[in-house]
């Protein structure tokens, strides 16, 4: 664990869903690099990993058009979300010590949500098929589909403070990716940075950085 020597107390835990919850991003960069290739713009899923994770397809999207190649963007999302789910429902995992937190912060009576740049359909199966569902009912999901703009926007994690009456500055982000980083610093928020698939060089701008769910309660608790 890295970063600051102490943080907390936090009136709200913003949970990220992919690479925070659930194990779906190399699942979802794989699919990613290999559809991009397939319609003509060659990717590795490093390349996906670098430049994508934790962006919204329309950011991929935007990016892709930024270089001058046009994809049907209706199209390759719903090739990619059909494909996703097939995914999500052979192979998905919870990140491991996930369950373990959530129960941890349950218990402490420490409310949490989560503020996902993928879809609701995305974050519900992925709750769902890791029996994590239990522990977010709908009205604590905040999606893609609520806000505008995604991540590196700050809209998400703003909207999600504002459903549960929580001021900015008492939030603390859960995130994994660059773009979640940047998006929480801009709603005023601490960040702790997962470090699972997202090698920790890349989170550096978090406050913290931990390679363990088990190391972020007591930056939660510290009083």
């Amino acid at each position: 664990m890295t970063g600051l020597p102490s943080a907390g107390p936090f009136d709200l835990v913003i949970f990220d869903h992919d690479g925070v919850l659930v194990d779906s991003e190399i699942i979802a960069m794989d699919l990613c690099a290999s559809l991009l290739t397939e319609h003509g713009v060659p990717t590795t899923v490093d390349e996906a990993i670098d430049g994508y994770l934790g962006g919204s397809l329309d950011a991929v999207m935007d990016a892709i058009e930024a270089t001058g190649d046009v994809i049907d963007r209706q199209a390759f999302d719903t090739r990619f979300h059909d494909e996703l789910f097939d995914g999500f429902r052979r192979e998905l995992n919870p990140i491991p010590g996930i369950r373990a937190l959530l129960e941890q912060l349950d218990a402490a009576g420490i409310p949490f949500v989560i503020a996902s740049s993928g879809s609701s359909q995305r974050v519900n199966l992925g709750i769902t098929t890791t029996n994590l569902v239990e522990f977010f009912p709908d009205h604590v999901i905040t999606t893609r589909d609520h806000v505008e703009r995604g991540k590196p926007f700050p809209d998400l994690f703003l909207l999600a403070a504002q459903r549960a009456g929580i001021p900015p500055a008492r939030c603390l982000v859960i995130e994994d990716s660059p773009h979640g980083i940047e998006a929480a610093h801009r709603a005023g928020m601490l960040v702790v940075a997962l470090s699972h698939r997202t090698p920790a060089a890349r989170l550096s701008a978090a406050d913290w950085i931990v390679t363990d769910a088990a190391d972020i309660l007591p930056l939660i608790l510290v009083p």
